[in-house]
Parts: C-alpha cells; structure tokens; sequence
C-alpha cells in the first residue's frame, strides 16, 4: 500500500510552469525604478516584492479553482479539487496561507509595496468574485493584476518625484497589462469552442510592438545609455517580437489555441528580460536569468503537462 503523499497535485492546482514567469513582474519594475532614480536597487525588498508577487498568483490560482470546482466537476473532473486529491478545507486554508504571505512579504519591502500588494490582491478577489465572467473585463482585470505587479516591484524603492520620472515603469506596466489581456482574450474564446480569426489573434503582437521600444525610448531619454546595452535590447526585442508574430501567424494556424496560449506565457519571460535591460548594466544578469527560464518553461510544462 502506497500512502505516501505528493506534491504532484499541488503542483497541477498550482500550474508549476506558469509560476516561472511571476517574479519577472517586480523585479522589472524594482530594476527601472532605480534606474528612473539613479539608484541602487535594494536586493532585499527586490526579493521580498517578487516573493510576494508569487504568493498572491498563488492565491489567485487557488482561488480560482475554487470558485470553479462545480464547472470542474463537470468538465475537468481529474482537476486536483474535483478529484479529491487536495480538499476544499486544504485549498481554503492554502489560499488564506497565500494571501497573507504575500501581503506580509510586500510589507518587508516596504508601505507603498504593501499598499499595491492589496490593490493586487483586491483586482484577484474581484477577477475570481465575477470579472471574469464578464468579457471584457475579465480579460482587463487579469491583464491589471500583471501590471499591478510591475509597479508593486517599482514601489519598493519607495514614491517617484515625479510621474516622468516614472515613465519607463508605467509603460513597462502598461505594455504588460495589455499583453497579458491579449492573450487572456484569446483563451476566453478558446473555451467558448471557437478559434479567433482575424485581428484578434494580433492583439499580443500588437501589445508588444508599442510597448517594448516605448520603454527603451523612455529610458534612453532619461539617461545616457550604457555602452552595448541598447544593441542587447534590440537584438531581445526583436527574439520576443518574431515569437509573438509566430504565434499570431503561422503557429496559430498549426497548433491549438491552448498551445498558442502557452507560447505566449512563455514570451512574457522575453518581455520581463527586456526590461530588465532598460534599467541599465544592473539590469543585465536578471534579463539572462529570465531568457533561460523561457528555455526551460517549454520542457517543465511539456513533462508536467504531459504527466
């Protein structure tokens, strides 16, 4: 008799893949905060704000599948809640364990991380309560709760002087919450069986086309860039744009959408290395960082996915 528990299921209520691309949110912003500032990044509250990035996705993921174990007990009976794997009591009390990580975390890395750790917290709980039922605004409220991220990381360093001085950070946000809407707007239709056509499946690329040089523009303007780092930038931008055309192109036409969708998730990796670069030399090993975490997304969600 086997009785010897696993982390397997948590890990599928978890989507263990997905995970990898949460922390790049805020230590994206945290890097062209200090940038925009002319600081030196604080490694401890950088940590503390990706940490508590990382515990509210888990809630959110929890969360959701609890609002949804009916709907999954009908059409995704081998979910980890539906199946009994994990029970409503352990989800409920992981999902609360999570939340108060997270919002414990952003207190370390300061008030105003804090203050944005409960918007982000608040924009989950309202996506998970109804938004998402709703068309447009779900896929928005998901794509906000990215962007909120972002800025949860900048305001680690604590309140700009100005909004301009902030202008990387804010697109850099900007850019993300529409990315991430795209996509999400995508696998909404995907669920109600059809295949968008048209200029919806664009949409991602689109997002990325307008924010990626924005927000090298508006850091170049800022400062003077550093020798090399605008060549590294473009030759990134120009990897995550082609994947993105792909995707809109000639994959969507090969593959299904939920593969499309993976794809997608994958560039954000592409996109937080990016800005990461924007920030400046500091910048540098966090964005290599990220580019290898979108080498080894592919082959974890190809063996957890498949298992």
């Amino acid at each position: 008799m086997n009785s010897t528990p696993t982390l397997a299921p948590w890990f599928r209520l978890l989507r263990l893949p997905n995970l990898l691309t949460v922390p790049g949110d805020p230590v994206a912003g945290t890097l062209l905060a200090a940038a925009a500032v002319s600081r030196v990044p604080d490694g401890l509250a950088m940590a503390a704000a990706a940490g508590a990035s990382l515990c509210l996705y888990a809630f959110g993921l929890i969360l959701n599948d609890l609002m949804d174990i009916e709907t999954d007990r009908a059409e995704r009976p081998d979910r980890p809640l539906p199946s009994g794997e994990i029970t409503v009591p352990q989800a409920r009390m992981a999902a609360i364990a999570m939340a108060l990580s997270g919002l414990n975390l952003a207190l370390t890395a300061g008030r105003l991380a804090l203050y944005a750790a409960a918007v982000l917290a608040a924009l989950i709980i309202l996506y998970n309560g109804g938004a998402k039922r709703i068309p447009v605004a779900g896929v928005l409220t998901m794509g906000l709760c990215r962007g909120t991220s972002l800025v949860l990381g900048a305001l680690a360093l604590g309140m700009p002087a100005s909004a301009c001085q902030w202008l990387p950070v804010l697109l850099a946000a900007a850019g993300l919450t529409l990315y991430v809407a795209a996509f999400s707007a995508l696998a909404a239709r995907e669920m109600e069986a059809e295949k968008p056509q048209g200029a919806l499946r664009w949409l991602p690329f689109a997002a990325l086309l307008a924010a990626l040089p924005a927000v090298l523009v508006a850091a170049a303007a800022q400062r003077r860039p550093e020798p090399l780092i605008p060549v590294v930038y473009v030759f990134l931008m120009v990897m995550t744009l082609m994947r993105a055309w792909l995707l809109g192109g000639v994959m969507y036409r090969l593959q299904p959408v939920p593969a499309t969708i993976g794809g997608h998730i994958r560039n954000l990796l592409m996109a937080q290395a990016c800005f990461c670069l924007a920030a400046g030399s500091r910048g540098l090993l966090p964005a290599l960082f990220f580019v290898l975490l979108s080498f080894i997304f592919p082959r974890l969600a190809a063996r957890f996915y498949s298992s």
